[in-house]
């Protein structure tokens, strides 16, 4: 089996380097290493031009954006499986590649645990998502981490990146995935490190996200999802004082429930 690497980058020829030194470090050369290289100027063609011999394919050319620097990699990847390390990530140790594939997988979608790193490589964080994937986990930008996430060749078949997107492409793919009942199973090790910082980690004031529901849930489901978040959303602090403000038989029931709390509700 083959793993393909797509790596995107952008005038981030440290970040770059990193992945290189991590991608090279595999003790498996069952994999395929694509670069897209939106055109930088800072070196970055240089060091992939010295280390071809490791890269399947490369280019430098201007792009429309990440996620459309992401569907040129796709199209040039030729592996059973892929997963996207972007510069400045790197995988957790030298083994991913040769376990995964010893792995045999079969979903066409497996995620596994993230370690989030500052630009100095320090770890910041973890992730550890459930093994079992609802759709609400997509709700308000959550998701799976894509540098850790692997995809079937077949997932793409359908689905490509929303390319008008900012920063939410790879959540509308996810939600688009699980819908249509696309298999997800966890592979339980830590895959990636992750380098925050970059464009996904920009505030998202959720029009985005938004529009992304609109587009992939029909229209009563979508339905279901406003009645929820409604729900979701209701300020417990009202709903108490409305609850002991009532005139009716509840009222002293719940002001003797909630008696201790009486001084943080006035």
């Amino acid at each position: 089996m083959i793993l393909s690497i797509v790596t995107i980058n952008l005038n981030n020829l440290r970040g770059l380097r990193r992945t290189l030194d991590s991608v090279i470090s595999q003790d498996s050369d069952h994999y395929e290493w694509i670069i897209i290289d939106g055109g930088s100027s800072d070196g970055s063609t240089e060091l992939i031009e010295q280390h071809k011999q490791y890269v399947h394919y490369w280019e430098s050319k201007p792009d429309r954006g990440l996620y459309h620097a992401m569907n040129k990699g796709l199209e040039k990847t030729t592996g059973e499986y892929i997963i996207f390390l972007n510069s400045g990530d790197c995988f957790c140790n030298e083994s991913i590649v040769s376990d995964f594939c010893a792995s045999r997988p079969s979903a066409d979608v497996i995620y596994g645990n993230t370690i989030f790193v500052d630009r100095d490589n320090k770890e910041v964080g973890r992730s550890n998502p459930p093994d079992f994937i609802r759709l609400s986990r997509f709700w308000h930008n959550g998701g799976l981490i894509h540098q850790s996430t692997f995809f079937s060749k077949n997932c793409f078949e359908r689905y490509h990146y929303n390319e008008h997107n900012q920063i939410a492409s790879d959540t509308e793919l996810y939600m688009h995935l699980l819908y249509d009942g696309y298999s997800f199973i966890k592979w339980d090790r830590f895959v990636a490190r992750f380098e925050i910082g970059g464009k996904s980690s920009i505030y998202n004031d959720g029009r985005e996200f938004n529009s992304i529901i609109n587009r992939v849930l029909p229209p009563g489901v979508k339905a279901d999802y406003d009645e929820i978040i409604q729900n979701r959303d209701v300020d417990l602090y009202i709903l108490i004082r409305k609850i002991i403000n009532s005139k009716r038989w509840v009222r002293n029931i719940a002001r003797a429930i909630l008696f201790p709390f009486r001084l943080f509700l006035k």
